[in-house]
């Protein structure tokens, strides 16, 4: 692979997968995975009389080390602002590459726990633990990252050629009214003109509402919550949430396209992609498929 289409392939979208319940899960299994691992294979070249506790008590604590690590590692980073949209391969890859360099730090500053020996400070030792780290977790990198992102791609390529954007199928000027808007303040209120509605951006405590004119795009940012601007807007069924950060109108879609992380849509006059999340995937699929019954 020449070092463009490397760069390529680490600068592709890649899914964020680490919140929630599948944070739990994954932290889980890296602590079940790696105490079966530890115990059915014994790797840890050592004499029994340099234990300080019992094989099975070792194997807890070398599994617990990237378990809990990987849980408070990924709990931080999930709470960076729009990480879903940010992130790319070469986030993963990182992350996951800084990850196994902290376990086997970690590992090497617990050995005086675990072995009676006197060269557990050494440079050796240190080398040794880093070592077999990250021998062990580099295969994640190398196989499961590009087989991920293929299987991925290929998959919302796919079915993005099925999804047929809505836009032919509506004259400009069906639904021309405007609806009412509350905001959390008085003086904020407005109202919506839904046929020039593209799509809103929660930001904060605001949302910023992007509005299609004859020839440039106005903003409005108004004191409402997303949740609180997508339940007024629910009698109008041509606009979903596609996203968290996300309300948009389906009639102003002009391209659907696929990547690892699901679908991008492209508005009419619009430059930027607005994103499908994994969680929306369905909901999005069967909203068109139920607009357009010939997608």
């Amino acid at each position: 692979m020449s070092f463009t289409k490397l760069a390529h392939f680490l600068s592709q979208p890649y899914p964020f997968y680490y919140r929630g319940k599948t944070l739990a899960v994954i932290s889980f299994l890296i602590f079940a995975i790696t105490f079966l691992f530890n115990y059915l294979f014994q790797p840890f070249q050592v004499t029994l009389s340099e234990h300080r506790m019992g094989y099975e008590w070792i194997c807890v604590v070398h599994a617990l080390i990237p378990s809990l690590l990987f849980f408070f590692l990924f709990s931080l980073i999930q709470r960076i602002n729009s990480i879903d949209e940010k992130w790319q391969v070469k986030e993963e890859v990182l992350v996951i590459l800084s990850y196994l360099i902290l376990v086997g730090i970690f590992n090497f500053l617990v050995r005086d726990l675990i072995y009676n020996n006197p060269n557990n400070w050494s440079v050796h030792h240190f080398w040794v633990e880093l070592k077999n780290t990250l021998l062990a977790g580099i295969l994640f990198i190398f196989i499961f990252i590009p087989f991920n992102f293929k299987r991925l791609h290929d998959r919302y390529q796919e079915k993005s050629v099925r999804l047929i954007p809505l836009h032919p199928l509506f004259k400009s000027s069906e639904n021309e009214n405007t609806i009412p808007i509350i905001t959390q303040l008085k003086v904020d209120d407005f109202k919506l003109e839904i046929n020039h509605f593209l799509f809103a951006k929660s930001e904060k405590n605001y949302v910023e509402i992007y509005l299609e004119r004859e020839n440039n795009i106005q903003r409005l940012v108004k004191r409402i919550t997303m949740s609180e601007l997508e339940n007024q807007l629910k009698p109008i069924y041509f606009v979903a949430k596609t996203h968290r950060s996300y309300l948009l109108n389906l009639k102003k879609i002009e391209n659907i396209s696929g990547n690892a992380q699901g679908y991008q849509l492209k508005l009419k006059n619009f430059e930027s992609p607005i994103p499908v999340s994994r969680n929306k995937i369905s909901s999005f699929e069967e909203k068109m498929k139920v607009l357009n019954p010939h997608s």
